[in-house]
């Protein structure tokens, strides 16, 4: 009679002995759901965020985006509680928006 044929059971080689915690993954805190919207600029004020870029990325922080950029100069704007009911125009807006 031939002897059975020996070969490696999937319960040999990975045989569990205690449960092992799962590490944890992810981002400690959900971020904020973002939206892709379109913004018009004109070439002087791409300019103006590329060169405030380059000043970020010369000093470290070379994953930085424009996005990233336009996002803080909003949550910086909301610290300031500006009125902006009655404005008839995009100087005057600038002008109330204008960190004194």
């Amino acid at each position: 009679m031939p002897k059975p044929k020996r070969s490696i059971t999937r319960d040999s080689v990975f045989r569990t002995t205690e449960q092992a915690p799962t590490p944890a993954q992810g981002l400690g805190t959900p971020e904020a759901k973002t939206r892709q919207t379109a913004v018009w600029l004109t070439d002087d004020e791409t300019d103006w965020i590329d060169t405030r870029l380059q000043e970020i990325k010369k000093a470290g922080w070379r994953g930085v985006t424009r996005s990233a950029f336009i996002r803080a100069l909003v949550r910086a704007a909301k610290q300031h509680n500006v009125d902006v009911g009655g404005v008839t125009g995009e100087a005057e807006l600038e002008q109330r928006l204008s960190l004194r």
